[in-house]
């Protein structure tokens, strides 16, 4: 066959001439054996429509594709306990860079991944990063041949292990910079040269050097239309092949324009051309992605995941004893207690006899698995029964545990946000502008071709949706930081649009509204001698629940020997939600909790104080007494409650678990027995969230995290309140220090003005966009002017939502 016919032949699967060989399959035809394989597997698999998103280029060469015995080496337990984010041996969870997705067909395939392959569970693309989260099974699928297999299909992972560390690296801008420095280079020297022209009088300069001239300037005005300008046109040809406008397609035909217009006027001897105005064009457009890059680093709302997610953990000090830490200071080798219900904050090696582990944080299932002595754990992994000693061999990864936070396991369904609006405008306005500029030139083209010009791309670079684009992300970025900085700490940015439309609020009492740890704490009953204490706070030891909390505290304050020797090992423990829980020490069966759970009679039950809560205890099923603990509640409730009853109409609720004792009590701060309801089971608790989603009301629920996990999923906002305890649930769109609660309505005013902020900001885009192309399509309106202009809307907003945020921040009494 012909060399010319194979250059003509282009692959189905790639796109690329086919000019080394041709091979052929009914109306296919590939480049290599590579390509025809990808495209049989993705026919088979039923995934054909991947080739009709992108129908240009939609797949990747397969002619340099690595072998899978080139990948043999990651099953080597050295360099897989370097890659993998968990394992237990049957399911892993890798995060692999994938530096050839490009476009939505590398989504669409890479997600479906589970359709060629039985082994992969999950893939979760982050495109911004070309990165791909995959859960997959590793006892049929080994990290050797789940890299062929991604290899095999065009996506060979970048294996370097230095993008593994949390360290921030700073953004490479020396070819930025360079691109801005050929740029001003050539437009200092073109307006050198331009000089003479400009200066000469009515006779002009010899028609020598003007020539001169003239081609000195198109020389140096080269390398800025073929090397600077390439961060317009590679974003543009990205865009035209993908079938979608961006402003990038706009900006790269107003440069087009500009350089062969003036090449026209030089090469024809019509005109000196305007190529000082073209590089200095570029040089100012260059300038401008600079800066708005500069402040996007500035404004870091990537987060520093290391300052971000507030858990705490118990670590045991030198003396025996404990203390409880932020999981940020946990470092390797440090030992912790991970109890009943708590995550393991960092990879650890178990040093108890056994552990057992729930991973439905890290894969989405919650059987649990058994760990024993020696054995590694990964951080996300859930202790479920007794107590548990780790050491950790790796510092606390808070971005490991923020991404599995955003998962889309727990990802809730919500309606399209600001984000999603100002795309789908920049989506549309680029189309708009380059019709606008046509007719502008149409119209001035039969009697000024040079004003037709003028005004073609006058109007393509003035107009600009960045401003638009940059409204939303600024403003709620800057909403999410000014939150952390009050302690509240938000799942993602558009939280705060979630807290904009909330007209209902549900607390949870216990932990909630009440202090954890501050209650005073009475015992009714015999007197308890030394042996039952002991039971009792090696018990108590592994609750997390708030009352159990407060009991624990009281007791082990009179303790004088270390409590890691004091402790007794629960043989098994178990905690039923809204109950108590169940403990076997040294033989014994050790209850606390609820009169009905601990069997005590009836009458024990009443109380007239109308402010304490009753906690029962039960050795062998042996009632000695109870617990009574009256609630301190926490200082500013009533203040709060009664403003948010005032921003919300009075729908402000109160679920309790405790039984109606002080109704008499909550009745006036909530407005109405109504808006009480006692004796309250996480079911009961999810039921009335549900009941008030089905009345579309927004709701906004504030938990103590397990207890409450189902009804903060079904919210729209879920709050889970922290104070010394690692019991956090991916349920919860927020996790909120308990001493920021009383910010609560200022929080919601603020969400509130954050909106408005973004609506203004949009109309300060669109009137300087009306401003703008009213003078830039009568053809008087200088390009350059328009290059210099064109970023100050981008500035603008960023400085109006910058002030506005920081200023109605300060309005609502939170911390800038």
């Amino acid at each position: 066959m012909s060399a010319e016919l194979l250059e003509k032949t282009q692959c189905t699967h790639c796109g690329e001439p086919c000019d080394e060989e041709l091979i052929s399959s009914g109306d296919n035809h590939f480049c290599c054996h590579g390509c025809q394989t990808v495209f049989e597997l993705l026919s088979e698999s039923g995934l054909n429509s991947y080739y009709s998103l992108d129908k240009e280029t939609p797949g990747i060469s397969m002619r340099k594709v690595k072998q899978s015995s080139e990948f043999a080496h990651l099953d080597d337990p050295t360099v897989s306990s370097k890659l993998l984010d968990f394992t237990d041996g049957t399911q892993a969870r890798v995060t692999l860079r994938l530096p050839q997705i490009h476009c939505s067909s590398c989504i669409y395939l890479l997600e479906n991944l589970h359709k060629l392959e039985s082994g992969v569970k999950q893939v979760e693309v982050f495109f911004d990063r070309r990165e791909a989260s995959i859960h997959f099974s590793i006892d049929t699928l080994p990290l050797s041949g789940l890299a062929a297999l991604l290899s095999r299909i065009g996506y060979e992972p970048d294996l370097s292990l230095d993008h593994l560390s949390e360290k921030k690296q700073k953004q490479n801008n020396k070819p930025l910079l360079l691109k801005i420095g050929i740029a001003g280079f050539a437009f200092g020297n073109i307006m050198l040269f331009s000089l003479p022209e400009y200066l000469a009088g009515p006779g002009g300069i010899d028609k020598q050097f003007l020539t001169l001239f003239g081609g000195l300037n198109i020389i140096l005005a080269l390398p800025v239309f073929f090397y600077s300008s390439l961060d317009f046109y590679k974003p543009a040809i990205t865009s035209i092949r993908q079938r979608q406008w961006s402003m990038d397609i706009a900006i790269s035909l107003g440069i087009i324009a500009m350089f062969f217009r003036s090449l026209y006027e030089i090469l024809s001897g019509y005109g000196v051309g305007y190529m000082d105005s073209f590089t200095m064009l570029v040089f100012f457009l260059l300038v401008g992605r600079l800066f708005q890059q500069k402040t996007y680093d500035s404004l870091s709302f990537d987060r520093d995941f290391k300052a971000y997610f507030p858990l705490s953990v118990i670590r045991l000090t030198s003396s025996g004893g404990e203390e409880s830490v932020a999981a940020t200071r946990i470092e390797t080798d440090d030992k912790i207690v991970i109890r009943n219900g708590e995550l393991v904050p960092a990879d650890s090696l178990l040093l108890d006899e056994e552990a057992w582990l729930d991973y439905s944080f890290v894969t989405g299932e919650s059987e649990p698995v058994k760990v024993t002595k020696g054995q590694l754990v990964y951080a996300g992994g859930r202790n479920v029964k007794t107590s548990a000693l780790f050491k950790t061999v790796k510092p606390v990864s808070s971005s490991y545990l923020t991404r599995l936070w955003n998962s889309e396991t727990f990802r809730k369904p919500k309606a399209e946000g600001l984000y999603s609006t100002s795309a789908r405008f920049s989506r549309y306005f680029s189309p708009t502008i380059l019709a606008v500029a046509t007719l502008s030139a149409l119209y001035w083209l039969p009697n000024e071709p040079g004003l037709a010009i003028n005004a073609f791309t006058a109007v393509l670079i003035i107009a600009c949706p960045c401003a638009i684009a940059l409204s939303a992300p600024f403003t709620l970025g800057w909403a999410t930081k000014i939150m952390g900085k009050n302690k509240i700490y938000l799942k993602n940015a558009e939280v705060t649009e979630q807290f904009a439309v909330v007209d209902s609020v549900v607390f949870d009492k216990t932990g909630t509204l009440t202090h954890r740890d501050q209650s005073d704490v009475t015992f009714r009953g015999r007197n308890l001698d030394q042996d039952e204490i002991r039971l009792l706070i090696s018990s108590l030891h592994e609750n997390t629940h708030p009352l159990g909390r407060a009991i624990y505290h009281h007791l082990k304050k009179d303790l004088n020997a270390p409590l890691q020797q004091y402790l007794l090992r629960a043989d098994s423990y178990t905690e039923e939600s809204g109950k108590g829980t169940e403990a076997v020490i040294s033989g014994q069966r050790v209850r606390v909790g609820s009169a009905k759970w601990v069997g005590a009679e009836a009458e024990a039950q009443d109380d007239t104080s109308g402010r304490s809560s009753r906690v029962f205890i039960s050795f062998d099923d042996i009632i000695p007494g109870y617990f009574e603990l009256a609630n301190r509640y926490r200082s500013g409730m009533n203040e709060l409650v009664s403003n948010l009853r005032g921003s919300v109409q009075d729908k402000v609720y109160l679920l309790s678990g405790d039984n109606d004792r002080e109704k008499a009590t909550l009745t006036p701060v909530f407005g109405s027995e109504q808006n009480l309801r006692f004796h309250q089971t996480p079911h009961d608790k999810l039921a009335f969230i549900e009941q008030l989603r089905d009345g579309k009301a927004e709701v906004l629920m504030i938990g103590d995290g397990l207890n409450d996990a189902g009804a903060l999923r079904s919210s729209t906002v879920g709050i889970s309140l922290a104070e010394d305890t690692s019991s956090f649930t991916p349920a919860s769109d927020v996790i909120m220090e308990a001493g920021s609660l009383p910010l609560l309505d200022r929080v919601l005013n603020f969400s509130k003005k954050s909106i408005t902020i973004i609506y203004i900001s949009f109309g300060i885009s669109i009137l300087y966009n009306i401003i703008g192309l009213s003078y830039a399509v009568t053809g008087t309106l200088s390009p350059l002017i328009c290059a210099i202009i064109m970023p100050v809307s981008s500035i603008s907003v960023i400085f109006f939502t910058t002030f506005a945020t920081h200023w109605a921040a300060w309005k609502n009494g939170l911390q800038t």
